[in-house]
């Protein structure tokens, strides 16, 4: 009986350990009067399908005159702030999102998400008890098992995908991955050059022309300087009123930079820029949406991402190049490779100069790392 009383009074010792820690986490969080910019309900897009889910879930609900409908606006260290039509307020997960209720995996909260949020009388923390179905979602791949993906951002209506003049050649390949998956989600992408004061008229010439080669006639090209206020409107012209974009780059791309100037104002921490390369050290911590000023929506930004590896993204190949895809359709062989084989029809498109080359090359790297991929998950899988 004693060693288990002592055991008892361990575990208690632990309980009380983690909520006094996460006492201290919830202390630590910036105060939600000193957020600015922070998107209202009113701000942003909620459809027919989520409004309809949320009345379910309430119906089966216990208590349900304690249910709110709210949209994840922030994450701090796991702590989302939830904009409800009344107020917003700090918000934790319920127990059951660390479980599974059968063969349902339960969606962990994102940035942009609708959820339902419960706030029990004399609590100010409230309690996020679903997600509901999600317009579009913005993943990727982290790896490891499979099937695992990071949502970076629910309900997305534009993914600004951000690259920077004036340090080297833009990065075609992040581009193309990105318009991948931007076009895999569903949302609209745009591609948005920063720092044009950095780099000179031809040098401009020369990066814009490889970049609109790559991206083709459909995707929106912006050139844009911080530091002169060039394309910032054009910028905000992506990004309608209701609508959502999520901001997309490596650290040190220009990111909070670029959204600190559409704001008008310092919202977001910037980093001292670095001698050898001119890029700006990453200081995105929190997962966060904020409100353009006048009829424009809202922006999320992110953590800048080190890489954006494609698996299963054939869909947004597809969306990406489908001119390939539909020249491919007349090739002799159903695995042709569009470099060599005879009766190419993509390779007889090029030559006629109906596909550019360019875009070729870059579609056949992607399709084949895609291929790696899914072979290296699933020996048998051919493709």
């Amino acid at each position: 009986m004693a060693k288990r009383a002592r055991k008892t009074s361990a575990h208690g010792g632990k309980r009380r350990s983690s909520a006094a820690s996460e006492a201290q986490a919830v202390a630590a969080l910036p105060k939600i009067d000193a957020l600015h910019d922070v998107p209202a309900f009113d701000d942003l897009r909620l459809d027919d399908a989520q409004r309809t889910a949320f009345d379910a879930f309430c119906a089966t609900a216990e208590d349900p005159a304690q249910m709110q409908l709210g949209c994840v606006v922030r994450l701090d260290r796991g702590f989302p702030l939830v904009a409800t039509e009344h107020e917003t307020l700090r918000a934790e997960h319920a127990v059951g999102f660390a479980k599974r209720r059968g063969e349902e995996e339960v969606l962990l909260p994102a940035v942009g998400d609708w959820v339902a949020v419960r706030l029990a009388p004399g609590h100010d923390m409230g309690v996020i008890e679903h997600v509901l179905p999600r317009r579009t979602v913005f993943e990727r791949w982290r790896g490891k098992n499979r099937g695992e993906r990071q949502v970076l951002c629910a309900n997305v209506d534009t993914i600004l995908i951000v690259q920077p003049l004036g340090a080297g050649e833009v990065l075609l390949g992040r581009i193309a991955r990105s318009l991948v998956l931007a076009e895999d989600c569903g949302a609209t992408p745009v591609v948005v050059l920063t720092k044009a004061d950095r780099c000179d008229a031809d040098g401009l010439a020369r990066e814009l022309g490889r970049v609109r080669r790559l991206v083709g006639e459909g995707v929106r090209v912006v050139v844009t300087s911080s530091a002169t206020g060039a394309g910032l409107d054009e910028v905000r012209s992506c990004v309608p009123p209701k609508t959502c974009a999520m901001i997309l780059g490596e650290s040190g791309a220009g990111k909070s930079t670029l959204l600190n100037a559409l704001l008008g104002h310092e919202a977001l921490e910037t980093g001292a820029v670095r001698a050898r390369d001119d890029a700006g050290r990453h200081t995105t911590v929190a997962r966060v949406m904020v409100k353009l000023p006048g009829e424009n929506g809202v922006i999320a930004d992110a953590p800048g991402l080190r890489s954006l590896p494609l698996v299963g993204h054939e869909r947004g190949l597809a969306r990406t190049f489908p001119e390939v895809v539909v020249a491919s359709r007349d090739c002799r062989f159903n695995d042709c490779t569009h470099t060599h084989e005879p009766g190419c029809s993509v390779r007889a498109a090029v030559e006629a100069g109906e596909i550019d080359e360019l875009r070729l090359e870059v579609f056949r790297g992607l399709a084949e790392e895609m291929r790696v991929s899914a072979q290296s998950l699933d020996p048998d899988i051919h493709l």
